[in-house]
């Protein structure tokens, strides 16, 4: 028993090798990895999908209305070529990357209890844990991070430099007992048990979200009361449909974010998500206001008829 004990941890002890040859893809599905973890790279992805919400809005504003044939599609076209380079960005910077480790040819990776030896035709280097704390698996890789919050050190093993399958489960066994996975858990810059100052600050932000998604979904109610009620105000009205739907699709998100920012905090997730029902219920009336007024989207002017149905007219 005792033998069978000694050769079961030889086993997990003993080194693990790769031998691989580093591609374009390896380094661009790090780079990514690494922005899903890290705040820097969040922030970036977040600021993608605002250059494409506003650059979606615009559009549709642009679109309705007297003013559309003045539509700055330059401004449209210059927020779609941020957005396009910002999502090429990771590629350019492993070709830039692939240039280097080119010139290195092979790499033959030897991963053991006490760090990581690489070697290629012109170099052998030792790191231990200590420089890259963290990890996180793909399908394909296992990616090394450093501990800075914006993880500017990157280590890249592929999986199909191990020579069995088995290698994988003795390699995160290895990275098990000396690393974070990131990946899993969040990174130390995104720790999933907050202190009290980030938790008050969640909360906080939480609050704001559900307030600008009420104000939006309660403009996209209010935007459309003219049209909706012809007794009290009888005639043509400005179709004010699109601006809705427009605050509707912006407020919707900003209350399921809030609640999502708070998920993991039990009492203010609780009361989130009952302020959040409260606050769609809103959006659901506003969607039933606005939902018969769609069909004039491009028209200047909307009239609603004694059956209900309403009319559309440009001037």
């Amino acid at each position: 028993m005792a033998e069978d004990r000694e050769a079961t941890d030889a086993v997990a002890e003993r080194s693990v090798e790769l031998g691989y040859r580093l591609t374009v893809d390896d380094l661009a599905a790090a780079i990514r990895t690494r922005a899903k973890i890290t705040r820097a790279g969040r922030f970036r992805r977040r600021l993608l999908i605002f250059a494409l919400v506003v650059t979606a809005v615009g559009v549709l504003l642009s679109t309705h209305g007297d003013g559309r044939r003045d539509t700055p599609w330059y401004l449209y076209v210059a927020l779609m070529a941020s957005a396009a380079f910002m999502t090429v960005v990771p590629r350019l910077q492993a070709r830039q990357f692939h240039r280097l480790s080119e010139r290195q040819g092979d790499f033959r990776a030897v991963v053991g209890d006490t760090g990581i030896c690489l070697t290629t035709a012109h170099s052998s280097v030792t790191h231990d844990w200590h420089l890259y704390p963290r990890y996180a698996e793909t399908p394909e890789l296992f990616v090394l991070l450093s501990a800075d919050k914006s993880a500017v050190g990157v280590g890249v093993l592929p999986k199909r430099g191990l020579s069995n399958p088995e290698d994988a489960d003795r390699l995160r066994a290895i990275f098990g007992r000396h690393l974070v996975r990131a990946d899993a858990a969040a990174a130390p810059d995104a720790d999933t048990t907050p202190s009290r100052g980030r938790a008050v600050g969640r909360g906080a932000g939480s609050v704001g979200l559900l307030l600008l998604g009420l104000v939006l979904l309660f403009f996209a109610y209010a935007a459309v009361r003219k049209a909706v009620d012809p007794d009290a105000f009888p005639g043509l009205q400005h179709n004010n449909a699109p601006v809705s739907a427009i605050a509707l699709i912006l407020g919707v998100p900003a209350v399921a974010r809030a609640w999502w920012i708070v998920r993991r905090m039990k009492v203010m997730r609780i009361v989130t998500a009952v302020l959040a029902a409260a606050v769609l219920l809103v959006g659901g009336a506003a969607v039933y206001r606005i939902g018969p007024m769609l069909h004039c989207w491009g028209s200047d002017r909307i009239a609603r008829g004694p059956d209900g149905d309403y009319a559309c007219y440009n001037f």
